[in-house]
């Protein structure tokens, strides 16, 4: 697989001292301390009202004195179509745990872990504003019987403003380019770009892909819900990582 220049360059997320002149963006991820019983965030599509809602139930959780952010991702039935665990670490977060869902007919769903090759997330401290992150992930589709990975590069774009729930609140813009590569009896590449805006104290208000001229995905963050008030209003219970089959 042939990666674009921009693939090359590498901020790794790693334990260290953060120094006085590094770009600070902590205060735009999502606020892990915050988190804990869970919390819905509600993205709806922008331009397009065919596009379905994309849901995402973000929690907390401590082990040994480390923090980790779990975000389990819905389909329009409620099940999860992926798992995610990020490790908080002095400087940014870390993928340890990447898992997708697989559907394997209108009932049953295929648990399939990743393997993680970079698991740089998102920086808290930048000394260039120039430099990237690389996330890597690798898995093998039982359904496509086809090896699949997955590149994402971060790049801290600018400083903005968004209004969320008639507040203005300081936010950046971080540009991404991801790639996909399908092997299976050779390999088939998309490449696209797009970008996310955090909110301070929020997290993710904000992201598009364009895909292609004829595919772009726009979303805006319309809802924050505590975990319980949006199972009992959506008469769900949701489920996080579990339940299903894991193929590793």
């Amino acid at each position: 697989m042939k990666y674009p220049g921009t693939l090359l360059l590498l901020l790794s997320i790693v334990a260290c001292r953060p120094g006085e002149d590094s770009l600070n963006l902590q205060p735009y991820y999502f606020p892990l301390d915050s988190l804990g019983s869970g919390k819905v965030y509600s993205y709806e599509s922008v331009g397009n009202p065919y596009d379905p809602p994309i849901f995402w139930l973000y929690q907390n959780r401590r082990e040994n004195g480390t923090t980790f952010l779990t975000g389990t991702s819905y389909d329009l039935d409620f099940q999860p179509d992926q798992y995610v665990v990020e490790r908080r670490v002095s400087n940014g977060m870390k993928l340890d745990t990447f898992i997708t869902y697989e559907a394997v007919s209108e009932e049953k769903k295929l648990k399939v872990a990743a393997q993680i090759e970079a698991g740089n997330v998102f920086p808290f401290r930048l000394k260039d504003e120039n430099e990237v992150l690389l996330t890597t992930v690798k898995w093998h589709s039982e359904t496509g019987d086809a090896d699949i990975t997955f590149v994402r590069n971060r790049q801290y774009l600018s400083d903005t403003t968004v209004v969320f729930k008639g507040d203005t609140l300081p936010a950046v813009r971080i540009l991404l380019r991801e790639l996909i590569d399908t092997d299976r009896e050779g390999h088939l590449e998309l490449e696209y770009g797009g970008e996310e805006v955090y909110a301070k104290g929020i997290g993710l208000v904000y992201f598009e892909k364009n895909i292609n001229p004829e595919w772009q995905m726009k979303y805006a963050l319309q809802e924050i819900y505590e975990r319980p008030y949006f199972e009992k209003v959506f008469g769900v219970k949701l489920v996080t990582g579990t339940g299903v089959q894991a193929n590793h």
